[in-house]
């Protein structure tokens, strides 16, 4: 498992079933929106379109989370949430564009669930 699946499972892990969803913090839905970015990006011969489209749309439902918690948490307004979010996101991504399908595929197992 990879340092930031690790890191991950143990942010959530620290939430407890009984703190509830908002007890996952922007960051860790940041880092989702990344795998699912890297994941969507990963060439696959076998993929149908259609499947490359909502993994790009479930990234960007996970970075809508981050930004919103992001701005409850700081007091911040949109755009700066969104500034602070798409850092976060495009580092993560970086970080794990050379990562195996599997990698990337492990980090987004541990993902929360987004905010409804």
């Amino acid at each position: 498992m990879t340092n930031a699946a690790l890191l991950l499972a143990a942010l959530i892990a620290a939430a407890g079933p009984a703190a509830g969803a908002l007890a996952v913090d922007w960051d860790a839905y940041a880092d989702c929106a990344a795998a699912y970015r890297v994941n969507a990006q990963i060439a696959d011969p076998d993929r149908p379109a259609a499947m490359t489209a909502q993994i790009s749309e479930v990234a960007g439902d996970y970075a809508a989370a981050a930004k919103a918690r992001y701005a409850r948490r700081f007091g911040a307004g949109k755009s700066a949430a969104g500034r602070a979010v798409a850092a976060r996101i495009g580092r993560q991504a970086q970080r794990l564009a050379g990562q195996p399908r599997e990698a990337v595929e492990k980090i987004i197992d541990a993902c929360p669930q987004v905010d409804s």
